[in-house]
C-alpha cells in the first residue's frame, strides 16, 4: 500500500456485549412494582455498564492506534522498497546504456573493417581546412597594406643586413685595405714621376724596369719625339749605303733613292727602305703611339737599325717601366 492509496482504512467491527445491549433496550416499567432488592442492585448494574462501555472505548482506541501504526509502518516499508527498487532500475539502465555504446562501437569497427580493402589499408582521411572567416573589406585592405609594409621592411632589413655583413668583412680586412691603398698611392706617384721624367724613388718589390729609374731620370714621350728626327736622318743615310756594294745600276738606283725621296704624308712612294720605316714610326709618334713607333723601326735595315739603337733603347725602357707599373697596380 502506497502513500496515495485511496482505499479507506478498514474499520474494525465490534459487537457490543449482550449485557450492554440488553441493558440499553431495557426500559423500566412504570406500572410494575419494583421487587425487593432491585433498588439495591441498580447502582451495581450501572457501574458494571459504565465499566463495560469504558472497556469498549479503550479497546476501540487501541485497535484504531494499532491500525494507524500498522499503516504507517507499511507506508515506510513501501517507500524504502520503492527507493531501493528505483536505484536498482537506474543502475540497470546505466549498464544497458554502456552495453549499447560498446555494441555500437563494435558495429562501427566491423563496418570499417568490411569496407577497407583486403590488401591495402585505408588511407587516412585528409583533414579539411576550416573555412576562413569572412573579413570586412576595409579590414582586408588594411591587412593587405600591412602585409605589403612588412614585406618591404623585410626586404630593407635583408639589404641592411647584407650591407652590414659586407662592412664587417671589410672592417676585418681594414689593415690589408690600408696597405693596398698605400701601395696604390705610391704607384700613382711613380706613374706621375715617370710621365714627367722624374726619378721614381724606392718601390717595394719593384722589377728591374722600375728600379732602373729609382734615382735616374726616365725618358719622356716628349723628349723621344724631339730627338727622333736627328736619329731618323742618321738611319736614313745608313740605310742608303746598303746598296753601295751592288752592281752598277743598283748602285745608281740606290744613290738616286738616297738623294730623292717622294712621300705622301709619311708614306714613302720613292726612296729607300729606311725612309719608309722611319716615316711609319714618325706617324705613330705623332699619335703618341710609342709602341707602334718601336714596332715600325724593327723593319729597318741593319745599318739603319743600328743608327736608331740609342733612341730605340730609351723607348723600350720607357715602355717596360709603364708595363711594370700597370702590372703592380693590377696585383695590389
Amino acid at each position: 500500500m502506497t502513500d496515495h492509496d485511496p482505499s479507506p482504512d478498514p474499520v474494525p467491527n465490534f459487537t457490543l456485549p449482550a449485557a450492554a445491549s440488553a441493558g440499553s433496550t431495557v426500559e423500566p416499567e412504570a406500572d410494575r412494582p419494583e421487587p425487593i432488592g432491585t433498588a439495591a442492585a441498580e447502582p451495581a448494574r450501572t457501574r458494571r455498564l459504565s465499566l463495560g462501555l469504558i472497556g469498549v472505548i479503550a479497546f476501540l482506541l487501541l485497535a484504531g492506534g494499532e491500525a494507524w501504526l500498522f499503516r504507517t509502518i507499511a507506508r515506510n516499508d513501501d517507500s524504502t522498497a520503492l527507493a531501493a527498487q528505483s536505484a536498482r532500475i537506474a543502475e540497470v539502465d546505466q549498464r544497458v546504456d554502456r552495453l549499447e555504446s560498446r555494441m555500437a562501437a563494435l558495429e562501427d569497427k566491423v563496418d570499417h573493417l568490411k569496407a577497407a580493402p583486403a590488401a591495402q589499408p585505408a588511407p587516412a582521411a585528409v583533414p579539411q581546412a576550416p573555412a576562413a572567416p569572412s573579413v570586412p573589406p576595409e579590414l582586408a585592405k588594411e591587412i593587405t597594406a600591412m602585409q605589403a609594409s612588412i614585406a618591404a621592411l623585410s626586404t630593407t632589413t635583408l639589404a641592411d643586413h647584407a650591407a652590414m655583413a659586407d662592412l664587417q668583412s671589410k672592417a676585418a680586412d681594414l689593415p690589408k685595405l690600408a696597405d693596398q691603398a698605400k701601395t696604390m698611392a705610391r704607384l700613382a706617384q711613380a706613374s706621375l714621376a715617370l710621365q714627367n721624367g722624374d726619378p721614381l724613388g724606392p718601390l717595394a718589390n719593384a722589377p728591374d724596369a722600375l728600379m732602373r729609374y729609382a734615382t735616374a731620370r726616365p725618358p719622356t714621350i716628349g723628349a723621344l719625339k724631339a730627338s727622333f728626327p736627328a736619329y731618323a736622318r742618321k738611319a736614313e743615310r745608313a740605310g742608303g749605303e746598303v746598296t753601295a756594294h751592288g752592281g752598277f745600276w743598283r748602285n745608281v738606283k740606290g744613290h738616286i733613292e738616297s738623294l730623292v725621296t717622294i712621300r705622301h704624308d709619311h708614306d714613302v712612294l720613292v726612296g729607300s727602305r729606311a725612309a719608309g720605316a722611319l716615316g711609319k714610326a714618325q706617324t705613330d709618334l705623332d699619335d703618341d703611339d710609342l709602341g707602334g713607333a718601336v714596332a715600325a723601326l724593327k723593319e729597318l735595315p741593319s745599318p739603319a737599325k743600328a743608327a736608331m739603337a740609342p733612341w730605340t733603347r730609351q723607348a723600350d725602357h720607357l715602355l717596360a717601366a709603364r708595363a711594370a707599373l700597370a702590372t703592380m697596380a693590377g696585383q695590389s
